[in-house]
Formats: structure tokens, C-alpha cells, sequence
């Protein structure tokens, strides 16, 4: 059970104003006055900024705290019954929050466009509590932005301290999944292809840390990472983002990624969901504690950050995965095929729209009805209309199957629905294994590539990119897998040998594989491998 940090000030201010201790936190929230709009951008939110109210209690030995919202996000990420401003005013921390173009309620901006913006806005906040530098605390994407305003538009002087949230400094691969072949139709739908989810691609992140790390000014500013473990179970609105995400995360960021900065400090992991990294019962003593302007950094930290292992450009991953993906209109079928001596299936099938159906068909034909999780409202958001940045495809109608032992050969997912879209994420528990390993992420334009799929106990198929497509993820340009990549078939496996295109940009190679194992069965399994073409990418 978790414990929450803040009861004990809620029992101190209880007893200074003798009121009851039946004080709820709501009553708490309610009573601390609402931040000050500073509105500098009269026809929008994007450039506007917001400061906290100056606590009875402010000390000037105490820093000012500047919130920075994540992708899809505002303000009120913070400013909610629970959140990190009513911690830091009842604690005497002046502080404040900015608006960036995620804010306007549409597409969100990339790393440049917020975090030049976010520059000139750390520099307001200074001047108004006329001091020399601040505190920065950042949520998710926020993170990146904020590393872009420090090192690429002269923010770094004005800030001693950065605490992420959950940022994603290696990208995600979620992102890289909203760009694919199968998925598209539906992101598309959903909003979820723009400016600030192309930029947390893991081949444009690490574009940006080779722009970035090597810079004086990267380093200006003690920055500490954090992470979350956090598991809302199966097919709950994160599960997907659990499934395909690398080892272990908070439903929207891995760790690895979370904790992928060189010489950032690995501050915290926590067994808590990646809204609740904004959570004050979970996270603020830990981040006041880490407050302090000139406080130096502990043996411990150091042991810590020494311990971070970050991936370097290029990409090792198990392909246990299945994805198929299109536009429904009326009845539509797809299908996939699984061998004998599969342990589980977890299947989701995503759309759009909650009134189209969903159905799986066994070879031998037996129907599996789905369980059927529709987006929700953020308590939050109904309680006080905060906005609590989503996990891509959480918006999405989730209809979930988990099936132990299934039969061997074709699987059939039905559909029926009128201008939606699906796509099929299914990850397969097997001892039938595929691994597949890139040697880089970054490519100069025209350098020869190749990508390793290597097998256990089955050979590849001749065909294995019969139903594959190179795809420019900025314009969605498609590209015919078979001119543009060369497959030769080997003892253990095949090797996949392609050239950079010439025309700089983020890329997705993306394969469905056909193997055949020992007992001469065929099985489906599909691979999503990102890279970049060209330097300075923006």
C-alpha cells in the first residue's frame, strides 16, 4: 500500500489553525489561491506563463520552481488536488508554469519549436522573482524541451537545477509504432501522428543526444532522472504501452529511456504509472530533497549514474510481436498464422470508434468475444478540467484476448465498422524466437545498412518481405520494401541489407516475417526498426 509523503504536513497545518483532522486534501487544494496568467500571447496559450502564489511561508533561500508540462499537456498537470504546486506551497516555494504549443489543445510542438519558446520564458520567470537562476521541474517530453532551451537556445545560465519526470531521453518506441504500416490508419484517426510525437521517435531522440551531450552547456544544470514501473494490468488503457515498450516503464516511458542521459543523475524509480510521476504523495519529497541551489552530488548518485547503462545507436530487441493494421469499411478480415508450443497469446485490436466489432476466429474455427476497455475521462480532468498528458493510442477502443496454448495455423481477426480504422498488436509467449539486431541508428544518405534476423530451430521464409514497406515517417511516403531491401536466407536466419535513402529524415523498415519451424509449420512475427538519415534533422 502506497503511504502518502504529504499527510504529515496536512497534521502540521492542521494543528497551527486548529481545525479538525477531518481536512480533506480537496479542502487543502481549494484553499491555496489559483495561479496568475500571464497572458503575453493575447491570441493563444502557446508563450503564455503562469505564476504561482508566493506562499506565507517563502523563504529566499528556497528556489523558485518552474513546472514544465509533457506531451499533449498544460499547466493543470500540475495544478490539481494532489499535485506538485499545493506541495510546493505549502512547503514556501514560490513557483510557476508555462504554456507550450501542446497547450493550444491541438498538435503538440516538436523539441525546437518548444524549447526555443521555453527559453525566452525561463528568462521571464527569472526576471520576474529577480533571481539568477531556478529550479525546473519537468514532466515527460517536457524533459526534452527543456534540454533544448538549456543547450540550443541560451537558457542553461538561468537554471541550477532539472528534476525529469519519466522523460524519454532514447525516444519511445511507441513512437515509432504510430508511424508504421499498420498503424497509420489509425493514428492518424486519432491524432496521434504530429509534431511532438514525430520528434520522440528513438532514431530522431538519438539525433537530438548527439546534437545535445557533447555541448559545454548540457551539463550546466544537475539533472536528475526518474522512473516509473508502474503496471495498470491487462488491457487497461497502458497495457499496450506495456507490452511493446523494452523492459520496464511506467506505461508510457521505459526506464532505460527515463534514465538514457549520460550525465544525468539517476535520482528514482518508483512502482507508480506515468500520470502519477506528477503525483505529490509519491514524488515531491523526493524532489525537494534534490532541491537546493550549489547542494553537491552524493557518493551514492554518483555510484548511481555510473551504473546507467545507455543504449548506444544501434538496436537489439526479441521480435515476439504481431501487427497488422487498415482502414475498416463494412466487414473487413485479416489474418496471421501462430505454430504449435505457443505458451499465450495476448492480443489487442485497436479502433477508433466503440460501435465497430471485434471477433477472433480459431483455425478450427471457434469465435473469442473481446473485453472491451473505451477510453476514459481523467478523474482529474472531470474534477477540475486538468489535462493529463495521454500514452499514445490510449484513446483508442481497446478489445483484448489472452489466450494460453492456442491452436497451431491461421487465426482470422473480423471486423465490422464504417469509417474506422484498426490495428492488431499481439505479442506471443514461445520458445520460437527471433532476434533481431541493427548495427546503427544514424546513416549518412546512401550508406549501405543492414538489419540481423536471427532464429532458433526454423529457417525465414524466400518471401519474407512480401508485405513489407520503407516509409518516410514525416510525409508517410511508402516506399516498395522489396526494391529498396535485399533479403538473403542463412542457417539462422536471414540478413536484411538495405541503402539509406538520399533525402534526409526519420525512416521505419517495416517487415512481417513468415518462419517455418522444425515440424514444418508456418508462423507470422513483425519487426519495426527506426533509423535516421542525415544530420541536424528538426
Amino acid at each position: 500500500m502506497r503511504v502518502s509523503h504529504l499527510v504529515p504536513a496536512f497534521l502540521t497545518l492542521t494543528i497551527i489553525s486548529s481545525v479538525t483532522s477531518t481536512i480533506s486534501p480537496t479542502t487543502v487544494y481549494a484553499s491555496i489561491p489559483a495561479p496568475t496568467l500571464q497572458d503575453d500571447n493575447p491570441t493563444g496559450t502557446f508563450g503564455d506563463w503562469y505564476t504561482g502564489a508566493v506562499p506565507p511561508n517563502y523563504s529566499e533561500d528556497k528556489p523558485v520552481i518552474l513546472f514544465v508540462q509533457g506531451l499533449h499537456s498544460n499547466y493543470k498537470t500540475f495544478y490539481r488536488t494532489g499535485g506538485l504546486y499545493e506541495a510546493a506551497y505549502i512547503a514556501g516555494y514560490r513557483t510557476a508554469f508555462v504554456q507550450l504549443k501542446d497547450a493550444e489543445g491541438g498538435d503538440g510542438g516538436n523539441i525546437w519549436t518548444n524549447g526555443q519558446v521555453l527559453a525566452d520564458l525561463i528568462k521571464k520567470v527569472a526576471q520576474h522573482y529577480e533571481v539568477d537562476q531556478l529550479a525546473i521541474v519537468a514532466h515527460s517530453k517536457g524533459g526534452i524541451d527543456t534540454q533544448a532551451a538549456l543547450v540550443h537556445y541560451g537558457a542553461a545560465p538561468y537554471v541550477h537545477t532539472v528534476h525529469q519526470l519519466a522523460t524519454p531521453n532514447r525516444g519511445s518506441e511507441l513512437a515509432d509504432m504510430a508511424y508504421s504500416t499498420w498503424t497509420s490508419w489509425l493514428a492518424a484517426i486519432l491524432g496521434q501522428k504530429d509534431d511532438a510525437v514525430y520528434s520522440l521517435q528513438t532514431s530522431y531522440m538519438a539525433n537530438f543526444r548527439q546534437q545535445t551531450d557533447q555541448k559545454n552547456e548540457a551539463k550546466l544544470a544537475k539533472t536528475y532522472t526518474s522512473a516509473g514501473t508502474g503496471d495498470d494490468g491487462w488491457f487497461s488503457a497502458t497495457w499496450f504501452a506495456h507490452a511493446v515498450l523494452p523492459g520496464q516503464d511506467d506505461g508510457a516511458v521505459s526506464t532505460a529511456s527515463a534514465h538514457g542521459l549520460p550525465y544525468g543523475i539517476n535520482h528514482f524509480t518508483l512502482d507508480i504509472s506515468h500520470d502519477e510521476m506528477t503525483d505529490a504523495n509519491y514524488v515531491w519529497d523526493k524532489i525537494e530533497s534534490r532541491l537546493s541551489y550549489g547542494m553537491k552530488i552524493t557518493d551514492e548518485e554518483l555510484q548511481r549514474t555510473d551504473d546507467v547503462v545507455v543504449q548506444d545507436e544501434g538496436e537489439e530487441k526479441l521480435a515476439n510481436m504481431i501487427l497488422r493494421g487498415g482502414e475498416i469499411a463494412g466487414k473487413t478480415d485479416d489474418f496471421f498464422l501462430l505454430e504449435s508450443g505457443v505458451e499465450e497469446i495476448m492480443i489487442d485490436v485497436m479502433t477508433a470508434d466503440k460501435r465497430t466489432k471485434v471477433k477472433l476466429i480459431s483455425p478450427s474455427g471457434k469465435i473469442y468475444s473481446p473485453k472491451i476497455v473505451k477510453p476514459e475521462n481523467n478523474k482529474n480532468e472531470k474534477e477540475q478540467g486538468a489535462s493529463e498528458p495521454p500514452v499514445i493510442f490510449q484513446n483508442a477502443v481497446h478489445n483484448g484476448f489472452m489466450i494460453d496454448t492456442p491452436e497451431a495455423g491461421k487465426w482470422s481477426i473480423s471486423m465490422n465498422g464504417k469509417q474506422d480504422a484498426y490495428f492488431m498488436y499481439a505479442q506471443v509467449e514461445s520458445d520460437s524466437e527471433i532476434l533481431i539486431k541493427g548495427k546503427q541508428k544514424l546513416f549518412d544518405p546512401g550508406e549501405q545498412g543492414e538489419l540481423l534476423i536471427e532464429s532458433n530451430l526454423f529457417s525465414i521464409q524466400e518471401d519474407l518481405l512480401h508485405r513489407s514497406a520503407l516509409i518516410k515517417t514525416d510525409k508517410l511516403k511508402v516506399m516498395d520494401g522489396k526494391k529498396n531491401v535485399r533479403t538473403v536466407s542463412n542457417k539462422r536466419g536471414a540478413t536484411s541489407y538495405f541503402e539509406a535513402p538520399r533525402d534526409p529524415g526519420i525512416y521505419n523498415l517495416c517487415l512481417e516475417i513468415t518462419a517455418v519451424n522444425e515440424r514444418g509449420e508456418e508462423f507470422s512475427r513483425s519487426v519495426i526498426y527506426n533509423f535516421a538519415v542525415g544530420k541536424d534533422i528538426d
